[in-house]
């Protein structure tokens, strides 16, 4: 990547946040706050005092904190499962960014190197769509998953080819058949995806509410945030497995970091998550996102 300095253009187009916040304060009173769960309960009582101060128009932000926040504000909030798979997805990113890296062939050949630079980015991706996940998104998550499953099948298979007019010619979609032999429900994930990654009249019933007084069009909801989080976890498990392919023995540090344990089986941290979302839900929605998992 160029650096900023090579754009004279650059600061008008600033980068406005490099940083993940878990949750804002304030929406409901119209000054909302950014703010992280590690933050600590301090400084959030802090922040939420600065704020009341402006609101009521208090001189004094350390009244405001005596008078108006809870002394204990933030000391024993409970964490949601929303919340739990968001950071697992989250430090799950950060595992596979350091695990991948140090995997990479060290004279590779060019099918390798381009398998191994686009798997690298495959976690960027997924992180993208957790943060959309979290905003109670669908629609526009789903086609960020299809083009994860899709880095990831031509990973699969680019790996193992040598010349380069082949790779070149290489197309993702035609590689999905072949990922079933590293994960057999890959096929049935990547119409699942596809369904819904393309406008047509089969999407609108999944985003239109209907009411006596009419119709309501749906942009985020609680349930689109279990989904989308459910379905991240899918191709995050995926993911794992194709590296444990391409990597043998050497992915077991990759594998046992992100799942807790090498086996592949119910006990898994992505399948245990996926369960409970299932389970708490009790949508059907989410029982078929979670015969995904093999």
């Amino acid at each position: 990547m160029k650096a900023s300095s090579s754009f004279p253009w650059a600061k008008q187009f600033q980068i406005q946040s490099k940083v993940d916040l878990d949750f804002v304060i304030g929406q409901d009173v119209g000054f909302p706050v950014g703010m992280q769960r590690k933050s600590p309960p301090e400084f959030r009582r802090r922040v939420i005092a600065a704020m009341t101060s402006y609101r009521l128009q208090l001189s004094s932000i350390d009244y405001t904190l005596k008078r108006y926040v809870a002394f204990d504000k933030g000391e024993h909030d409970d964490v949601s499962l929303g919340d739990r798979v968001s950071d697992y997805l989250r430090d799950s990113v950060t595992v596979l960014m350091t695990q991948l890296r140090s995997l990479h062939t060290e004279y590779p050949a060019f099918g390798v190197f381009g398998a191994e630079i686009t798997l690298f980015r495959v976690p960027h991706s997924i992180d993208t769509a957790r943060m959309l996940s979290n905003r109670g998104l669908l629609l526009e998550v789903l086609p960020i998953l299809r083009l994860c499953l899709e880095m990831i099948a031509w990973t699969s298979v680019a790996f193992y080819m040598s010349n380069e007019d082949e790779v070149v010619a290489l197309k993702a979609h035609s590689c999905i058949s072949q990922l079933k032999s590293v994960y057999e429900t890959s096929g049935k994930i990547y119409g699942y995806l596809s369904t819904f990654s393309h406008w047509g009249h089969v999407v609108h019933g999944e985003f239109l509410e209907f009411e006596q007084e009419g119709v309501a069009v749906l942009q985020a909801s609680v349930r689109y945030r279990a989904m989308a989080l459910a379905l991240c976890l899918v191709i995050l498990d995926l993911l794992v497995e194709v590296a444990r392919r391409l990597y043998g023995d050497r992915s077991e540090k990759l594998v046992l970091e992100i799942q807790g344990r090498l086996e592949k089986d119910s006990l898994r941290k992505t399948y245990q998550l996926l369960s409970q979302i299932a389970e708490l839900t009790g949508l059907d929605d989410l029982s078929e996102i979670r015969s995904f998992l093999e």
